[in-house]
């Protein structure tokens, strides 16, 4: 049996770039994504987004909009995922508090170059869909590979 994680993330745009983070996990080679993650017990979506947003990235979401939905079953890790991206707004400075210890840098990417830094196809297919007003609610990706 697959285990089942709910995910946030949020789509921060400011000009033609958007936030992405570099996450490095065990050892693991680090990869760049949008901030976000697990929601934890009892947390509410908006709850996840403003904790996950505060803590990969130093900023507090002042507004959000709900984007799109993914649904990944990542062989690799046995795992069932349930990915709710939102479209937010924010403010502060950026610096990293990440409690984890797995988001090692985050910046503001020209968008033409998401391509260069999002490199799985999961992830940065259903972001250029929405990015270019072409999206769809709800992606289903039976063979993720992380």
């Amino acid at each position: 049996m697959r285990t089942l994680y709910r995910i946030v993330v949020g789509i921060v745009r400011q000009q033609n770039q958007l936030l992405l983070v570099q996450n490095q996990a065990d050892g693991a080679e680090a990869i760049w994504s949008l901030p976000g993650g697990v929601i934890e017990e009892g947390e509410t979506l908006k709850d996840a987004l403003e904790r996950e947003m505060r803590e990969e990235t130093g900023l507090s979401v002042e507004a959000f909009e709900l984007t799109y939905i993914t649904e990944n079953f990542i062989e690799q890790f046995n795992a069932h995922s349930l990915v709710t991206y939102f479209d937010c707004s924010v403010t502060g400075e950026l610096s990293l508090n990440d409690p984890d210890r797995e988001v090692v840098a985050c910046q503001w990417v020209p968008i033409e170059q998401l391509e260069d830094y999002i490199l799985n196809r999961d992830v940065l297919e259903p972001l250029q869909d929405y990015l270019n007003k072409a999206p769809k609610s709800y992606y289903l990706y039976e063979q993720m590979v992380w």
